[in-house]
């Protein structure tokens, strides 16, 4: 962080911080209008600390450097559920750090099989955009996506295994087509190796291992 925004930062928490304290505090006889005695300047001391330290990256987001890239990646998605022939389409994502290596931003181009008019199944261009990032006040990770095939965008939260090879979020999903809003779903990333690894879509309402889409990334070199 510049020292520009160190000090506008701290700036702010000490003006948040003075406010605070004289609308929960009476004033105290013989302190100085306006001004804040050494119990009140060490609280806030410690206050604006514990919010600098929040803001700076940690080993958690570290562990997310693995997605950093440019992945081929292969979708299957079954229409009929687990147990069904599921269709296949192939893409492109890039994965980058921004705003300072909080937050890795998601950009995926590809195809997305849709039913016309007539049932039969046809491929249309698909692109969507995420952001992934690690929040140490909550202690989670959290995660966010939108495309243009839709005008909501999902959100989700979760954690790592110990290994740091796992991820697993729960989130909410609407399904225009049923009618259906905030149906209950888990989203499991899974590291292979440095070059690979899977994401995983698995519908709860339906039941616990009812996986509805998978995507394989590969990457690209």
């Amino acid at each position: 962080m510049s020292t520009k925004w160190r000090c506008a930062v701290v700036f702010l928490c000490a003006a948040l911080f003075l406010a605070s304290s004289r609308a929960l505090s009476d004033d105290k006889k013989g302190q100085p209008p306006g001004g804040m005695d050494a119990d009140q300047m060490k609280a806030m001391m410690e206050s604006m600390q514990k919010w600098m330290d929040s803001m700076k990256p940690g080993k958690q987001h570290q562990a997310l450097e693995h997605f950093v890239g440019t992945w081929e990646t292969t979708m299957k998605i079954w229409m009929g559920g687990p147990g069904t022939p599921p269709s296949e389409t192939k893409g492109i994502t890039t994965v980058k750090w921004v705003l300072g290596k909080r937050f890795l931003m998601e950009e995926h181009k590809g195809q997305m099989p849709l039913p016309d008019m007539t049932g039969q199944m046809q491929l249309q261009p698909y692109e969507g955009i995420g952001m992934t990032g690690y929040d140490k006040h909550r202690n989670m990770y959290q995660s966010s996506w939108t495309s243009n095939m839709q005008t909501n965008m999902l959100t989700m939260t979760g954690s790592a295994d110990p290994s740091g090879k796992v991820f697993r979020y729960y989130g909410e999903m609407d399904e225009a087509m049923l009618n259906v809003i905030g149906r209950t779903v888990k989203y499991v990333t899974t590291i292979q190796d440095e070059n690979t690894h899977v994401f995983e879509i698995f519908d709860l309402h339906a039941g616990d291992n009812y996986k509805v889409i998978e995507i394989t990334y590969k990457r690209k070199k």
